[in-house]
């Protein structure tokens, strides 16, 4: 690292964000608490304090959620969204803090801590004039939570060098050296919420984080991610306020759709190399293309005929606005009904023919495709799962 990015404190970190764009000061700050997160969900699953007092991990979420949107999305400075994502998180520490106060026995495992880095990321998240000594001090409280914080500001400093070479990153690793502090926590978190009543609508807050963690986008594609981040941040701050119970179903449609779209745009891209590879290998054979399969087995071509073709119909209504659950549904059945039928097919025939088939000399070019079809589709896990989860989206 050059000297120049040198960050050994919240002062040396403080002179280095004046030269920054404001929005590197949100994303310092949002990495700083995404750090400590683990504290304050593990705390509020686990005390008595916390249930007595409905206090939930959600507020510490969404403005979590909402700094790494607003890193990179203009529109949130000084957004409804982000003032009303502030007024919540200042409610719950509000009533966190009282609580805490009144059990004094409660061992608060450095939450005081955290809950002022949280309280800074909301300021800097909202606020203009306060962006880099917000951000300084989120990283600065982020420190105090930890007996190590040399393990802290190696992150800083691996976050400020990623920045000064290259910019905010699409993804990036929240730990950086490879030590992870609260992973115990983690792991708790992850356990409770897996065995609580309505897991699955937390679930996509256990998978953000992990993404966080590993620093990749949550959908493969960054791009895609990005657009689903911003839509969530973009729920009316009244249905956010209602709680976890109302907006986390929310978010788990608008993630839902967005997981649809990223797998259907995949398979399409293996269908497409599929048919250009057995494409290149009839031509260089002179042979016939796997449209010959056709001639060969014409009811297992005219079911996978009917998957492909689901595939391109699914991609069709899933980009659309707001795209039509009955239509999704009637797709989603025809294309499990023909993975059914080519999979009984596979059963009705021995391994030793199907295998015979497709290596015997002489043989059709048209069997050999067959065979090649029957495994793309049939040997394609990728495909059946797409097609249920597609179902269940429909509401089937």
């Amino acid at each position: 690292m050059s000297e120049s990015v040198d960050i050994k404190d919240r002062e040396s970190l403080k002179a280095w964000l004046e030269d920054q764009p404001r929005e590197v000061s949100v994303w310092i700050a949002f990495r700083a608490a995404a750090r400590v997160l683990p504290l304050w969900w593990d705390a509020v699953l686990r005390e008595e304090w916390a249930r007595d007092l409905d206090v939930t991990a959600l507020p510490v979420l969404r403005i979590t959620l909402i700094s790494v949107v607003a890193a990179t999305a203009a529109q949130f400075r000084y957004s409804q969204t982000a003032y009303a994502a502030r007024e919540a998180i200042y409610r719950e520490i509000t009533t966190a803090s009282h609580g805490m106060r009144k059990r004094p026995s409660v061992e608060i495992m450095g939450l005081d801590s955290a809950i002022s880095t949280v309280a800074a990321v909301a300021e800097v998240t909202y606020t203009e004039a306060t962006a880099i000594s917000g951000a300084a001090s989120a990283t600065e409280t982020s420190t105090e939570v930890v007996e190590y914080a040399s393990a802290v500001w190696t992150s800083v400093r691996a976050d400020v060098e990623q920045v000064a070479l290259h910019g905010i990153p699409d993804a990036f690793p929240l730990w950086t050296d490879g030590t992870w502090l609260f992973s115990a926590q983690w792991q708790a978190i992850k356990w409770q919420v897996a065995n609580s009543e309505g897991s699955e609508d937390w679930h996509f807050w256990i998978e953000w984080y992990e993404s966080l963690l590993a620093g990749r986008p949550m959908l493969g594609d960054a791009g895609r991610t990005w657009e689903m981040l911003e839509q969530i941040a973009l729920i009316d701050p009244a249905t956010w306020d209602r709680g976890p119970e109302v907006v986390n179903p929310v978010i788990r449609e608008i993630w839902e759709l967005h997981r649809l779209r990223a797998e259907v745009s995949a398979l399409q891209a293996e269908k497409a190399a599929f048919l250009a590879a057995r494409a290149s290998e009839a031509q260089r054979g002179h042979n016939q293309p796997p449209e010959g399969l056709v001639d060969d087995a014409p009811e297992v071509a005219r079911q996978i005929t009917i998957i492909w073709d689901g595939l391109d119909e699914a991609r069709e209504e899933l980009e659309r606005d707001a795209p039509d659950k009955g239509r999704l549904r009637a797709i989603a059945e025809r294309m499990l009904a023909a993975l059914n039928a080519v999979v009984a097919y596979c059963g009705k025939v021995a391994d030793k023919t199907v295998t015979s088939a497709a290596e015997a000399a002489g043989k059709l070019a048209g069997r050999a495709a067959v065979v090649a079809a029957i495994d793309q589709v049939a040997n394609n896990g990728r495909l059946m799962q797409f097609a249920k989860d597609l179902l269940a989206f429909g509401g089937g």
